[in-house]
């Protein structure tokens, strides 16, 4: 079980700048190929899933200045529901084989914890890889933290559809102050950043 601590390449192929991805509310992402998976490259923003519904996400400190900079943070529950159409949440396998794409072998990627070298740096802002993972922070949702935020700057959070159990699901995580990559379940009720992965 692991918890935040709250502190005050090869096989990528970048897409041309008329490929991007629009939601239902229209905001556009760019989107990157690496190996056999398509990737947003920018966090989500969108505030309706894909019928049109609005649904429940937040702005880190409730700033609408932090959602333009670095999408939306969304509860597990919520983020199941708004991938634009044709694309989807990715499991825990689709992170791992995004990492494997990416030079981490499989025997580590399937271990919980920090692991890899620097991949996590090809995975963040600026990286190799394009991915483009932004340190957007997160908002815990559990009584013990009355659902404040933490950690912008430092730490990005994002979800996989896979669950731990009733719950937990899990997640990965990226560092200011690390090369590699943090798999771990976290509890459902926290908002994370969103990426969505094309279907194949």
């Amino acid at each position: 079980m692991f918890f935040l601590f709250h502190t005050a390449l090869t096989g990528c192929d970048k897409v041309e700048e008329d490929d991007i991805l629009k939601d239902v509310d229209g905001n556009a992402y760019k989107i990157v190929r690496i190996g056999t998976q398509t990737w947003m490259a920018e966090n989500l923003k969108v505030t309706h899933n894909k019928n049109g519904e609005a649904v429940t996400s937040y702005c880190y400190n409730d700033s609408q200045d932090d959602c333009a900079l670095f999408g939306r943070l969304y509860t597990w529950k919520i983020s199941l529901e708004v991938c634009p159409d044709g694309w989807h949440v990715p499991s825990d396998e689709e992170w791992r084989q995004l990492e494997t794409e990416l030079g981490l072998s499989y025997e580590e990627s399937i271990l919980t914890g920090w692991r890899g070298t620097d991949h996590g740096t090809s995975l963040k802002e600026g990286g190799s890889s394009g991915f483009n993972a932004m340190l957007a922070g997160y908002k815990d949702g559990t009584v013990f933290w009355d659902g404040r935020y933490f950690d912008k700057g430092y730490f990005g959070a994002y979800w996989s559809r896979s669950q731990l159990d009733s719950f937990r699901a899990m997640a990965f995580f990226v560092h200011v102050n690390s090369d590699r990559v943090l798999r771990s379940d976290y509890d459902k009720t926290a908002a994370f950043s969103v990426r969505c992965v094309k279907n194949e």
